[in-house]
């Protein structure tokens, strides 16, 4: 029994909601991955963004609990940077 697959058109130019199959060629080649590879790996890191990795219903986490975890990685939120963007530079 095969995957499911999807049938998916590019637009004719990259926008802030689209791109182009060249645009797509390109990050694969870059990443080294082939163009399914690509799209799956696209999803997966929308899907981050889009699906909670907790129920809404979660509770909070305890003082307790948030002391211990400072207590053993803590020294990795001193060396946080954050950006605006995955790659340096950008």
């Amino acid at each position: 029994m095969s995957a499911p697959q999807l049938l998916m058109k590019f637009k004719e130019k990259d926008t802030p909601n689209t791109v182009t199959r060249k645009t797509v060629k390109a990050m694969a080649a870059k990443l080294g991955f082939n163009e399914t590879q690509l799209i799956n790996y696209a999803l997966a890191k929308l899907r981050e963004d889009v699906l909670p990795t907790l129920p809404e219903d979660a509770p909070e986490l305890s003082a307790k609990a948030m002391k211990a975890i400072r207590a053993r990685h803590g020294h990795l939120e001193a060396e946080y940077e954050p950006t605006s963007s995955l790659i340096q530079g950008l």
